[in-house]
């Protein structure tokens, strides 16, 4: 698994270099610009997990961004025959010199009650922490308004995180700027 992901980052940065020989090498243009929008992400299987995630940012530069974000998941294991809510939040750093394609980091703090990891049964809080990394590629539908899908990996995988690699997300965003223009 972790050789396809090897693989699939560096397929990314070929592509990526190869745009840059096409003149889009130009990151966001966003500089000084506020964003907002949301993601959702999904996972069938064994496990499910449905996801929903509001996000608020700033664009420090063309190139790079930061943000917040929360988050909900509805997560149910057919192994375990359980189901839960999942609670969190999340820090983000977002590189972007080319115009499509991007890198994104994240620390990412979540919360559930589960008996899945109780020796009495009884429902318990856990926190998962998560440290996630990957690429995405950024489909601009006017000069601010765009949707992205991300690949990423859980570096801090164990065994309260509530969904497996890789970490497949889609979402929107909208800018706007920071000072009235």
């Amino acid at each position: 698994m972790i050789k396809r992901i090897v693989s699939f980052f560096a397929l990314a940065v070929f592509f990526a270099l190869a745009s840059n020989a096409q003149g889009y090498f130009e990151g966001t243009g966003l500089k000084n610009y506020f964003f907002t929008g949301g993601g959702a992400g999904l996972q069938f299987g064994t496990e499910t997990n449905i996801e929903v995630a509001p996000v608020f940012g700033y664009h420090l530069s063309n190139a790079f961004s930061v943000g917040i974000g929360g988050t909900y998941q509805f997560y149910k294991s057919r192994y375990y025959g359980d189901q839960f809510d999942i609670f969190g939040g999340r820090i983000f750093l977002r590189a972007q010199p080319l115009r499509l394609f991007f890198v994104h980091f994240e620390y990412e703090m979540l919360t559930y009650k589960t008996n899945i990891f109780s020796a009495t049964g009884e429902y318990e809080n856990v926190i998962s922490e998560n440290l996630l990394g990957g690429i995405g590629y950024r489909e601009y539908i006017s000069d601010r308004f765009s949707t992205y899908i991300m690949l990423m990996y859980n570096f801090n995988m164990n065994i309260y995180t509530p969904y497996s690699n890789p970490v497949f997300r889609f979402g929107i965003e909208y800018a706007f700027p920071a000072k009235k223009q």
